[in-house]
């Protein structure tokens, strides 16, 4: 992963065949969904909902696993492990980092800062 990027540049090129366009649709997928998402997740840790933070974590993780936003991936997977284990303490204080660090993904995507690294990893 570049320094820069809240990607895996060389994960999404893999997972896409190099295909640009598909990755742009994937992401814009996500973003239409991601409002919904957070706002389940943020009910789930309100309401102490164990089941419910555990599964929205999932989804959303694997939406992000898709377009290889590892860095969001990573606290999302904590997130629903917090799940699986009714752990609140822990998930609370991780909250607050999780729609930055989306944002900050969906922002790199926006500025297409992204394409070089992208085109430079698939080979094309």
């Amino acid at each position: 992963m570049a320094d820069n990027l809240p990607l895996n540049a060389e994960k999404a090129a893999r997972l896409l065949d190099g295909n640009k366009d598909l990755y742009r649709e994937l992401i814009k997928t996500v973003e239409t969904t991601l409002p919904e998402r957070l706002d389940r997740l943020q009910k789930a840790l309100t309401t102490h909902n164990s089941e419910d933070l555990e599964m929205y974590a999932h989804q959303l993780k694997g939406a992000l696993r898709a377009v290889a936003a590892d860095e969001a991936c990573a606290l999302l997977e904590q997130l629903e492990i917090c799940g699986k284990q009714a752990d609140f303490l822990t998930a609370a204080p991780l909250w607050p980092s999780v729609e930055p660090t989306v944002q900050r993904f969906l922002g790199v995507f926006r500025t297409e800062a992204w394409i070089s690294e992208f085109t430079r990893r698939s080979g094309i």
